[in-house]
């Protein structure tokens, strides 16, 4: 950050603009910097009045003040008390540096009113002395507890505890300001040797003499604040800097009775605030306090908010109203924000967010209530209010016409969005389609598996398996007689050997050894036909025992092949062909066809398919 082009000492920075605040006037100027009022702007005509308060131009670029600056924000940003007037926000800006924003309190500090009741030749209310007093205790009890993220004590010292920085609100509540010069454990900078930080008239004998300061330092400076409060004088004002410090270090202490006998309860709380010794004093600000509140039982008690808030009006009425009248007259100048002209934002839904100038709308028209999801649900404009009585509908040339350009931008930004497709839908329903496509393909891998794994039984495998099993049968049963065949073929295709001995007789031992491998294959046959019926009927009398289980069984094979075939219909696009039915197989049919091999299948498998085959 460069050097200011000024290099004034003072400057006024009424109407510019620092970051988002808009400065309007100035409230007053110290050694190290000005403050002002400002206000922060928002949507819908948002406006707050805020305090900034910025380095002088000479000392804009100093880093040692700038680190004053940061800490100051940085120790006060963390003090969340109402006796303390809060820190809001901190930033910088390229020429004019650092700024800090602070709440705005409408109304002075306490030596304002102070001085205003003695210009009238008067005293403050002790009770509503008193009353400000233990707010600013309070304040600075809870800046001397403060603690770091870790919960260690900060053990920080203001060190700058004045008249000055007793912030007495229109609203009867007191506050402590200006942590500019407090010192604490963790800051960027430090006091150096030699150097006073802190109005020497309101020091503690340690901090004026030495510099040294602790917590009990800022406890006597509040010793002296309530001493002047509650008399209306001066306690250590000298006529030049020596003679002050003389006062504080070596001349007696005056007691308040001696100038005003009705204060005498407050003698012992002030003897104990005041002492020099920093072991003889007050260790907390609550000590302080509750000695201070046990002293003013006897003094009128305490007033209320409402009393100290009756006493600022009466004392500073016209400070308060110049004050505001400026601010009245900057705010005329820069223009007020007008919530029928501010920016409003549009209501959007996702990602999508607008704003557009809202206008007065008059009473009769349609008013756009409508969100982007309804109207790309409907397709139209239903969204949009309607009036409820009939004599409210306006002329069509009035609803084709919108009366405001802001009414114009919606309308384009709502056909936008419902010509606009939605992607989200598509991506819904993409997944949608995949996910049926892979239940499909798992059930079909299932019944696949199940058909493999469980075979159906006899009574409910349907015609297709009859047809199958009867065709296994037959040609079992017809095996002898294509042996018989075979033999006749043999003799007929060897007609040239009927007259030869030895060829008849070879031909005869084959016609033997074939009817005796026939005869062998009956019996075998037979056999077989034996141990299938007693198994058949092992299996019955199983099948008995649970009947309903089977029964079941068979439903759900039933289901799933039903349900099968009807997925392979549905898969199959060409209309099936009816196949011409085969003729009867004659005699030289029968020859001529290729003998059938039956599949070999496993025992159990084959028993359940049909418990009469071999």
């Amino acid at each position: 950050m460069g050097s200011p082009a000024t290099n004034d000492l003072q400057r006024n920075l009424a109407g510019r603009q620092l970051g988002r605040y808009e400065v309007l006037t100035q409230l007053a100027s110290g050694g190290m910097a000005a403050v002002y009022v400002a206000r922060a702007k928002g949507v819908a005509g948002f406006e707050r009045l805020v305090a900034i308060k910025v380095l002088h131009p000479h000392l804009a670029y100093e880093e040692e003040f700038i680190s004053m600056f940061l800490d100051e924000a940085r120790l006060a940003a963390r003090i969340r008390h109402p006796n303390v007037v809060p820190t809001l926000d901190i930033s910088d800006t390229e020429g004019d540096g650092f700024f800090l924003v602070m709440e705005y309190i409408e109304g002075d500090h306490l030596g304002a009113l102070l001085g205003a009741a003695a210009r009238e030749g008067e005293r403050v209310d002790t009770p509503i002395v008193v009353r400000c007093v233990l707010d600013a205790l309070g304040g600075l009890g809870a800046a001397h507890q403060l603690k770091d993220e870790a919960g260690e004590p900060l053990k920080l010292v203001h060190r700058d505890v004045s008249p000055h920085n007793v912030m007495v609100g229109a609203d009867g509540i007191g506050r402590l300001t200006d942590f500019g010069v407090a010192k604490a454990e963790k800051r960027l900078t430090s006091t150096k040797a030699g150097q006073f930080k802190g109005k020497l008239a309101y020091m503690a004998p340690e901090q004026a003499s030495t510099g040294f300061a602790d917590q009990r330092s800022d406890l006597f400076s509040m010793g002296i604040i309530l001493w002047e409060s509650l008399t209306g004088r001066r306690l250590f004002r000298g006529e030049n800097n020596a003679a002050t410090l003389n006062k504080i270090l070596r001349e007696p202490i005056p007691r308040v009775s001696d100038l005003y006998p009705e204060l005498t309860p407050f003698d012992a709380v002030l003897d104990k605030a005041l002492e020099r010794d920093p072991e003889e004093r007050f260790q907390t600000a609550d000590e302080f306090a509750d000695a201070l509140e046990q002293a003013a039982r006897d003094e009128g008690g305490v007033a209320s908010t409402r009393a100290v808030a009756a006493e600022v009006r009466r004392r500073l009425v016209d400070k308060l109203e110049k004050q505001q009248g400026r601010i009245k007259e900057a705010i005329a100048q820069l223009g007020r924000s007008r919530v029928g002209e501010a920016a409003m934002p549009i209501p959007r839904e996702g990602s999508l967010s607008s704003v557009s100038q809202s206008g007065p709308r008059p009473v009769g028209e349609h008013t756009l209530s409508a969100t982007p999801s309804a109207i790309s649900q409907s397709g139209s404009l239903s969204g949009i209010s309607q009036p409820s009585h009939p004599s409210q509908v306006s002329q069509p040339s009035q609803v084709s016409q919108p009366s405001h350009p802001s009414q114009v931008s919606q309308l384009s930004q709502l056909s936008q969005l419902e010509a606009a497709p939605d992607p989200g839908s598509k991506r819904v329903m993409l997944a949608l389609a995949g996910l049926v496509v892979v239940l499909m393909i798992a059930l079909g891998v299932a019944i696949f598996a199940l058909s493999e794994d469980e075979a159906p039984p006899p009574e409910v495998a349907g015609p297709a398996a009859e047809t199958a099993s009867g065709e296994e049968t037959a040609a079992e049963e017809s095996e002898p007689a294509r042996a018989a065949v075979s033999a006749a073929e043999i003799q007929v295709a060897t007609p040239q050997a009927a007259g030869d001995p030895a060829a008849e007789e070879a031909t005869a031992e084959e016609a033997r050894a074939e009817e005796a491998r026939a005869e062998e294959a009956r019996a075998e046959e037979a056999t077989a036909e034996e141990t299938s019926a007693e198994e058949a009927r092992a299996e019955e009398a199983a099948e008995d025992v649970d009947e309903s289980a089977r029964e079941r069984r068979r439903a759900r094979r039933r289901a799933r092949r039903q349900a099968e075939a009807s997925e392979m219909a549905a898969a199959t696009p060409e209309p099936a062909t009816m196949e011409p039915e085969a003729p009867q197989r004659t005699e030289p049919a029968m020859r001529e066809a290729p003998r059938m091999r039956a599949t070999p299948m496993r025992p159990a498998d084959d028993l359940v398919i049909n418990p009469y085959r071999q």
